[in-house]
């Protein structure tokens, strides 16, 4: 029988301990309900619909004390995908720990691509909205029993691509404003855009980066670690090919050069989407 990989997250100042468990499938995934549930647009961008501007707060009692906070950016290759999308284990999971979890839609690039359009959506539009939902989360999540000096960014794929850029990336959270420090951790599952360049011959990647090799290095994660700047701590769940695992751990080795503190877990067990489904 197939394990389950979960995650639990230990809100500890000032870094945050992300370890991989397992446990044994069981009938039960399916939501609790015990949560209440609030759509908010966090931005406006002319002629965009409010949809891909919007996230779900899924809350709790709101008069216990203020909780951690899970912010949860879904995959879809930067084209497809929404908020709503495979969350029942992830409640279930957040539920259980006691913590508000936040899912959140962004603009998207054109599914089939459309590499020859220069006015599509792409790099770094998926980034700011991302950025704009966290900081959106961070000035308002107190009303929702929120706790947002405690707040962890959680992605798969392309999700995991935008929240780790959005934990590395000076042009996203800028010191000044909101500093990387306070985002207490980063969990990435499974993606190859950590090195955007490497990936640049594929249609995917060109669609939602472009073929400039400097705005591709600026979009990976990889190439924004640097010794000058402090990073929340990271957890990297990898699998997939010796290529795919190769990418993984070349930043891996990156962040822990600068002394990033990094947990790490093969789950080469799954597929791609299988190791999304068994976060819960």
């Amino acid at each position: 029988m197939k394990t389950r990989i979960y995650i639990f997250s230990f809100l500890v100042l000032p870094l945050v301990f992300l370890n991989f468990g397992c446990k044994k499938n069981t009938s039960d995934d399916v939501p609790t309900n015990n949560y209440i549930k609030t759509s908010i647009q966090y931005k406006t961008v002319a002629g965009v619909p409010a949809t891909l501007l919007s996230l779900d707060v899924y809350s709790y009692a709101q008069n216990e004390s203020s909780k951690p906070v899970i912010i949860w950016v879904h995959g879809g290759g930067w084209r497809i995908g929404d908020k709503s999308n495979k969350l029942d284990n992830k409640l279930n999971l957040f539920n259980s720990l006691n913590y508000v979890l936040i899912s959140v839609n962004y603009r998207l690039s054109p599914d089939p691509p459309e590499i020859s359009n220069i006015s599509r959506i792409k790099y770094p539009d998926h980034n700011n909205d991302v950025a704009d939902a966290v900081k959106w989360v961070r000035n308002n999540i107190a009303a929702y029993g929120g706790d947002a000096s405690k707040m962890v960014l959680l992605g798969h794929s392309a999700g995991a691509h935008l929240v780790s850029l959005t934990g590395t990336s000076q042009q996203f959270l800028p010191p000044g404003g909101f500093l990387l420090s306070m985002l207490k951790g980063i969990a990435s599952i499974d993606t190859e855009g950590y090195d955007v360049p490497s990936q640049s011959a594929e249609e995917l990647y060109q669609n939602a980066f472009g073929t400039d090799n400097n705005i591709q290095m600026q979009a990976s994660p990889i190439y924004n670690v640097s010794s000058s700047f402090s990073y929340p701590g990271f957890f990297i769940a990898k699998r997939g090919t010796p290529a795919r695992i190769a990418l993984a751990d070349a930043f891996i080795y990156k962040l822990r050069s600068v002394g990033v503190p990094v947990s790490q877990v093969n789950g080469s067990q799954y597929d791609h989407e299988g190791i999304n489904v068994a976060i819960g």
